[in-house]
């Protein structure tokens, strides 16, 4: 693949492995812009992803303090601009953290995305989702990043 000239400035910037082969196909980046303009609006964002958009539950796992489910959807961005995400990244897994019994009328939820380098669950759920589930009551859900943990595709470093 060649580089742009803005992938090789880019990369002597930086130190670290980030985007070593650049930033993919130039006309995917002028998509993605394109894309940008109607997500960045509510009342047109919205509308991309109906109601009840299908996800799967593949586990469930109860234990003495939580309930556990693993899923997986189709990432909607996919239906919007088919071929952008690779194959690997197109299924996002996700998982909700879950108390056994809720105490009241309401369900609150927090939504944990993973920083740079969290590759699954693991540190969220236990070091963030748990506790903040024991102390306040408060249900977690868990995403896994595109190109991160089974999302990687097999070529990337």
């Amino acid at each position: 693949m060649v580089k742009s000239k803005l992938d090789s400035i880019y990369r002597r910037m930086l130190i670290t492995r980030f985007f070593e082969r650049g930033w993919g196909k130039p006309e995917n980046l002028q998509r993605l812009f394109q894309f940008r303009k109607i997500i960045s609006q509510r009342s047109t964002c919205f509308p991309l992803v109906p109601k009840d958009y299908p996800v799967e539950i593949v586990k469930e796992e109860k234990s003495p303090d939580c309930i556990i489910l693993e899923g997986k959807f189709l990432t909607p961005l996919e239906l919007h601009l088919p071929g952008i995400v690779p194959k690997a990244a197109q299924d996002a897994h996700f998982q909700v953290v879950l108390p056994n019994k809720w105490n009241g009328k309401t369900k609150p939820m927090c939504i944990h995305l993973a920083g740079t380098g969290d590759h699954f669950f693991w540190r969220r759920r236990n070091l963030i989702a748990k506790p903040l589930l024991k102390e306040a009551n408060i249900g977690a859900i868990i995403l896994e990043n595109p190109f991160y943990g089974t999302r990687k595709p097999d070529n990337q470093v």
